[in-house]
């Protein structure tokens, strides 16, 4: 009897500290993003397995799929040996521009602008690298990224950020707001500093006279 009870503990013990590591309910998928991590991953025997795992703070090379708006796209991720393809839903991290395809809002200001511009910039085919920060997925499990259209040699460089980053264009140009939701705020300090040039220029969005 002590023998039972012993080992109905450890089993007690074991699958508490699971639901621990993993914190987070799991969605239609079987997947969820862990709360510790921020990470979006499925559990085994889940409806889709991914063949990857989306990693924090990396640079994935990709190409563009097509653009849905202003702030979101479809990037086929280069994955291995660049050999193999993902296609992955990509909102653009730290970044907000005005809403197009939303279900329940209309089209609003300068949004056909925004999704315009990132249409004739992000082109089908075109070669980019996607940075991530601590947060990898949304809730809706979009793939977070930060876009550059050219290999960064160095990711703090402001310099490289301006003329290489493509959610940073988005602030410079006017099209987008910031948008600064935890844990991603790598770039959010440099980011409200592009905004700020963008309305004391009056470009885009903050040119409503």
């Amino acid at each position: 009897m002590r023998k039972f009870i012993f080992l109905v503990l450890v089993f007690v013990l074991a699958l508490s500290s699971s639901l621990y590591a993993h914190p987070g309910k799991l969605d239609e998928n079987g997947g969820h993003v862990d709360a510790a991590t921020g990470e979006y991953h499925y559990h085994k025997g889940s409806k889709a397995l991914l063949p990857y795992d989306i990693r924090m703070n990396a640079l994935y090379k990709a190409k563009v799929v097509r653009v849905i708006d202003g702030d979101t796209a479809v990037f086929s991720l280069m994955i291995g040996d660049g050999k193999n393809y993902k296609d992955e839903r990509v909102r653009f991290t730290g970044v907000n521009t005005p809403e197009t395809v939303h279900p329940s809002k209309p089209v609003e200001y300068y949004g056909k602008e925004a999704s315009d511009f990132t249409k004739s910039q992000l082109t089908v085919g075109k070669i980019v690298w996607l940075q991530t920060d601590v947060g990898t997925r949304d809730r809706y499990s979009r793939m977070l990224a930060y876009v550059w259209t050219e290999e960064p040699k160095d990711v703090d460089d402001e310099k490289e950020i301006r003329e290489k980053m493509y959610n940073a264009t988005l602030l410079l140009e006017g099209y987008a707001q910031t948008s600064n939701v935890q844990p991603n705020t790598k770039y959010s300090k440099l980011f409200a500093k592009f905004q700020k040039e963008a309305r004391e220029n009056n470009k885009g969005l903050w040119n409503q006279q």
